[in-house]
């Protein structure tokens, strides 16, 4: 075995490359709804002409991770994207289910964010029956989304750390 694999120093910027790695795949996951924040709101009716849920963490209930994609009215150029929790779809299947066999038949209303050309981020989304509204997922949206960059901070922090330690260390 190589001599450099045995020393501290490439050990320290080993660590620090892999807490860069956490930090930058962290934020590419929240990137979406943080621009969310700063973009302005467009209103959406139509009726459901697909949807998916990522099979990798659907049903997850990890914050950011487990989202649903939709489009309206068979437009492929618009693909909107839910972030909610478990709770959150749980309510919102009592009236309105993305796996229903009468989904196409549903009118449906949706507040989003564009951040692509062809990508939304839904805001509020509401059918004759009932709403998911903005207050609820706003909230969860900054909630999370504080918790994340806390963890991207931290892992910042301790990407830092290992880095001047592998800089500082003689071995």
């Amino acid at each position: 075995m190589p001599r450099y694999f045995r020393t501290r120093r490439s050990v320290y910027i080993n660590i620090s490359l892999l807490f860069l790695l956490i930090a930058v795949w962290c934020l590419s996951y929240m990137q979406p709804v943080l621009r969310s924040f700063f973009k302005e709101e467009h209103l959406f009716y139509g009726k459901v002409s697909y949807a998916a849920i990522p099979s990798l963490f659907g049903g997850s209930n990890i914050p950011f991770l487990d989202k649903t994609f939709f489009q309206l009215n068979g437009d492929t150029g618009a693909t909107f994207v839910l972030y909610a929790s478990q709770e959150m779809n749980e309510d919102m299947a009592e009236w309105f289910s993305f796996a229903a066999k009468n989904v196409e038949d549903v009118p449906i209303e949706v507040n989003a964010v564009r951040i692509a050309p062809d990508r939304f981020v839904v805001t509020s989304l509401a059918t004759n029956e009932a709403e998911l509204d903005w207050d609820t997922l706003f909230e969860y949206h900054v909630y999370y989304s504080l918790i994340g960059l806390g963890i991207v901070g931290a892992t910042l922090a301790g990407m830092l750390t290992f880095l001047i330690l592998g800089i500082r260390s003689k071995r």
